[in-house]
């Protein structure tokens, strides 16, 4: 297991969804009575919150992601003894 790459995919998956519940726990709202003007800003706010959540929400899988092939890698022994040779007998 390589640990620079596990430690960016935890970092990635901590980031990730922090940010996402970060994002879910402050929806714009709106309020009754509002003017069209402020109809069209939460509309444009909404959709930017929904925006950024995909990101974040992205960012944290990806971040899942590399965890699982960091946990998959193995390092290759250089040198090392090899594959053990079998000779056939000579026919007679």
């Amino acid at each position: 297991m390589d640990k620079r790459v596990f430690v960016l995919g935890i970092a990635m998956l901590v980031t990730g969804f922090s940010v996402y519940g970060y994002l879910n726990e402050n929806v714009p709202t709106g309020k009754t009575g509002m003017s069209q003007d402020e109809i069209d800003a939460l509309n444009q706010a909404e959709i930017v919150n929904a925006g950024l959540e995909n990101i974040a929400a992205m960012i944290g899988g990806i971040g899942f992601f590399i965890v699982l092939i960091s946990i998959g890698l193995k390092r290759r022994k250089k040198g090392g003894d090899g594959k053990p040779v079998t000779q056939k007998p000579a026919e007679i």
